[in-house]
């Protein structure tokens, strides 16, 4: 298998409004699946086994923080909802594409001394998390 790198990655966080375009500024992003699990153990049994639940998605990412730019950090405010898309290959025909309905958590910045400032936030899935292609 080939590898590859971040460098083609493209993130759009998609509002009923407009589209941020994340791309461009980020360093990282990670894409954190779960699922619920109940232990369904009985008496005797000599190993635990395992129901599974509820399915979840959360969502981090950072980049740098360029100057004047507000319109980013309104479209990441605490409890904005929209869609987050990630390309990790880029946008080519059949290059995998994850989709998630979600919350936006807001920015977090780290304003460093003769360093760039970095922005951080983090989505909370609200709903079914598509695994598709562009």
């Amino acid at each position: 298998m080939a590898e590859f790198t971040g460098s083609a990655l493209d993130v759009k966080w998609v509002l009923a409004a407009s589209t941020t375009d994340l791309s461009g500024d980020y360093r990282t992003i990670s894409w954190n699946p779960s699922i619920g699990m109940v232990e369904a153990t009985a008496g005797s049994d000599p190993f635990k086994s395992y129901l599974t639940t509820q399915k979840d998605t959360s969502v981090s990412y950072s980049g740098v923080f360029q100057t004047a730019g507000t319109g980013v950090e309104t479209a990441l405010i605490t409890g904005q909802y929209g869609t987050l898309i990630i390309g990790p290959e880029g946008t080519g025909a059949t290059k995998r594409k994850y989709t998630l309905p979600a919350f936006s958590q807001g920015c977090k910045f780290n304003f460093a001394y003769a360093d760039v400032v970095e922005l951080a936030c983090d989505f909370q899935g609200n709903g079914t998390a598509t695994y598709g292609t562009f």
